[in-house]
């Protein structure tokens, strides 16, 4: 119990950096649709693979495109720890037409607390590399910037309702700032907040869909307010 309550207490001091200075919001709906395929190479060892499609709702246009890989290590029941590389494109807020593109290679580590029976508490931390192509919004430039980003996320999962050939509803709530590092105009880059239900089918199809909440900031006193219906389709390999 200690421990959800530090991460809790960190959380709330890093949330408490997004309330300052939030003087206006852009509001924007999106529609962000995820393939996620997790295949179990042995009892310690899984490969991640994702594909995700972020688009604009209006105008319609695609917003970002994700590929992922990363490899996870289940040390013991409670600690997962992962390496991953991401390659995304992300288009333009002036020049739509423009994609910047980042590579992003990073690593996390995973705490899982179950309480009870059913209901399961996560806290990840995820640092990502990034190495975003240098532009002015309106064209690409040469070189790269780099930056750190320090991911804090807190997640509780639990089912509540179970159907016939073990089929399940699982409801996912969950909270995750970021903040930078190094030469960055400001340390504070988003927060995510995150609901969703997830239907179990078998052990290797699930739908997942929910309502993201994203807040981040283009200038010290404008922000984004990213109103995001996210849906994944989960497919597991290898998985008893």
């Amino acid at each position: 119990m200690k421990s959800v309550k530090f991460c809790f207490s960190i959380l709330l001091v890093l949330a408490a950096l997004q309330s300052q200075s939030q003087d206006t919001f852009i509001s924007q709906w999106q529609a962000w649709f995820r393939y996620y395929n997790q295949t179990q190479l042995s009892e310690k060892y899984a490969l991640h693979v994702e594909v995700d499609e972020r688009r604009i709702l209006n105008p319609s246009q695609q917003f970002q495109f994700f590929t992922h890989i990363h490899l996870h290590h289940r040390v013991n029941p409670w600690l997962d720890i992962a390496a991953g590389f991401n390659f995304n494109v992300a288009n333009s807020a002036v020049k739509p037409s423009l994609a910047v593109p980042e590579f992003r290679p990073w690593q996390e580590a995973t705490l899982t607390k179950q309480f009870q029976k059913e209901l399961k508490f996560q806290f990840r931390y995820r640092l990502d590399e990034r190495f975003i192509h240098n532009n002015n919004k309106e064209v690409l430039m040469d070189g790269y910037r780099f930056n750190l980003r320090h991911r804090f996320r807190i997640q509780f999962s639990k089912p509540i309702l179970e159907f016939n050939n073990n089929r399940t509803l699982t409801l996912k709530l969950s909270d995750e700032v970021m903040l930078n590092s190094g030469d960055v105009p400001r340390l504070f880059d988003q927060n995510r907040l995150f609901a969703s239900l997830e239907i179990k089918f078998n052990n290797h199809w699930s739908f997942e869909s929910g309502y993201l909440n994203i807040i981040q900031p283009i200038t010290d006193d404008v922000f984004y307010d990213r109103h995001v219906i996210r849906s994944t389709l989960h497919h597991r390999i290898g998985f008893k």
